[in-house]
């Protein structure tokens, strides 16, 4: 059978589309996302990139409403909830199938401790981030594509909302083999793309901040639970290293205590011996300064218990959020720079502001 064959045999199939897995139909629609279509995908994949692996799903329990099949580095998206990834997603009614440079949709939340689909709006950023990186790549298309699956299901919304770039056959014109095969390329090679952007990065636009990621593992694994840690944090290490910590939080330090000199305070720096920053006085006007700095846009900090008690009962205080600081790693020693500087003076801290990342459990 080839591409092209299995492609509108699906198309076929899904115009008589029922949830009911087990319907003789949906069974064979199955076979082809599941088998098929991925064993097919393969060899021009693999002429390209040998490790990579293809893989598909026709749904879990009861038959999914938009199934698909989808090729990836199994290292960098080794779960289709996780990483970037292309994807064939078929329409619900049978009038189309997309091949799709996507990404996993859903996200890991350590409180409910189960998957969750990702806020359209973090996925638009995420999308917003992949397109500019191929629009500075020779492996970019010149223009991009949405993807309209005519879906009645929310997690067949959401893999439009996932959407980087896709390419649309219709039912009854699906291309030559040949065709089919230059594009699962074509799009192998963006993903690529995106895939050394991502090694490369700090923080990708539309992700939990680094700090907080690496926070919630740390959490995850002092709880002794390795099965929750990898899925805490899509199964890879810390974002950060000490030394890149380290690098970050000294510029932060450094522009926020230039503030506070530059309105004639004085200004100490307390960060190693107390629960706060730097201390800035002037005259009879003490501030107790809390500081943060960070790769990301600054909408997610990580604050000890200490610090939240200090501040709430010392409300002469302020804190300073350096975000989007760049950090260069090119010299082998991190060096960061830039960031813009959010100020809170006085920072009043909300409880619903709070996010418990791991307790404390007193055994009696």
């Amino acid at each position: 059978m080839s591409l092209g064959d299995a492609l509108a045999e699906v198309l076929t199939l899904q115009k008589d589309y029922i949830y009911v897995a087990k319907d003789p139909s949906m069974r064979r629609r199955k076979e082809l996302v599941e088998q098929v279509i991925p064993d097919l995908i393969l060899d021009p994949v693999r002429s390209v990139f040998p490790s990579w692996v293809a893989s598909g799903s026709g749904g879990m329990g009861s038959a999914a409403e938009v199934p698909w099949s989808r090729y990836n580095d199994p290292v960098r998206s080794e779960a289709p909830t996780r990483g970037w990834y292309a994807v064939y997603l078929f329409g619900a009614a049978g009038d189309a199938v997309y091949l799709s440079l996507n990404q996993g949709t859903s996200t890991w939340d350590v409180g409910k401790q189960d998957f969750v689909f990702r806020p359209k709006q973090q996925l638009a950023r995420r999308v917003n981030w992949a397109r500019s990186v191929l629009a500075s790549s020779d492996a970019g298309p010149t223009s991009f594509a949405g993807i309209d699956l005519g879906a009645k299901r929310d997690l067949g919304k959401i893999y439009q909302a996932g959407n980087v770039h896709g390419i649309r056959y219709e039912a009854g014109a699906i291309p030559s083999d040949d065709e089919l095969n230059a594009d699962v390329v074509r799009i192998a090679r963006q993903l690529e793309r995106l895939y050394a952007e991502e090694g490369e990065a700090i923080y990708i636009p539309g992700d939990d901040a680094p700090e907080v990621l690496d926070a919630e593992l740390a959490a995850v694994q002092s709880a002794s639970n390795a099965r929750s840690a990898g899925k805490a944090h899509g199964g890879q290490g810390f974002r950060l290293d000490q030394d890149e910590k380290k690098a970050i939080e000294l510029h932060a330090v450094e522009l926020a205590t230039k503030h506070f000199v530059d309105q004639g305070f004085k200004v100490k720096d307390t960060g190693a011996t107390k629960p706060y920053d730097l201390l800035a006085t002037k005259a009879d006007d003490t501030i107790y300064v809390e500081v943060k700095g960070t790769a990301s846009l600054g909408e997610q900090i990580i604050v000890t218990r200490a610090e939240v008690e200090h501040h709430r009962q010392n409300p002469n205080n302020a804190l300073v959020v350096v975000h989007s600081i760049r950090l260069n790693r090119d010299s082998g020693t991190p060096v960061a720079s830039g960031g813009k500087v959010v100020i809170r003076q006085p920072w009043e801290i909300d409880d619903a502001a709070l996010t418990v990342v791991s307790y404390r459990c007193k055994l009696i």
